[in-house]
């Protein structure tokens, strides 16, 4: 496995571990299965600020140590298969946002409330990023 692959498998990680976390609680107290701590919107303000801090750290985090296993590898710049792999995993994380940033704004004209658009909208930038990432992990892995 190259150390970009093992950097997109750590991000990967990083952001659905981060995603359960905020849109667990979110979509189950929507649903009525769970309640939010401190009402709604505070919940989404902690939630955000904590996505906000939490990732960048993690991911410079996990690119540390991964660059320490592999120091020669991670000064190797990218090739022309890594820059392809990026661009078609940009390309499918693009239209899954698009279609995510759709449904939120005709979520808006169903009758839901600012809240919930915000979320949807979280939501779309969540599945966004994990298409573009899997997208990236399923080219490595097939050897493109």
């Amino acid at each position: 496995m190259s150390f970009r692959e093992k950097l997109i498998w750590l991000q990967l990680l990083a952001l659905a571990v981060f995603g359960v976390a905020y849109f667990g609680p979110v979509f189950g107290s929507y649903l009525g299965v769970t309640a939010v701590p401190g009402g709604q919107f505070m919940w989404m303000v902690y939630c955000i600020l904590a996505l906000i801090i939490g990732l960048p750290v993690a991911a410079v985090g996990m690119a540390i140590v991964a660059s320490l296993r592999t120091p020669r590898e991670a000064r190797s710049p990218r090739d022309e298969r890594d820059r392809v792999i990026a661009l078609l995993g940009t390309r499918t994380g693009f239209y899954v946002l698009v279609t995510g940033v759709l449904v939120a704004m005709l979520s808006m004209h169903a009758g839901s409330g600012p809240v919930l658009l915000v979320n949807f909208m979280l939501f779309a930038l969540l599945l966004a990023e994990l298409s573009r990432l899997g997208t990236q992990v399923f080219l490595y892995r097939r050897g493109w």
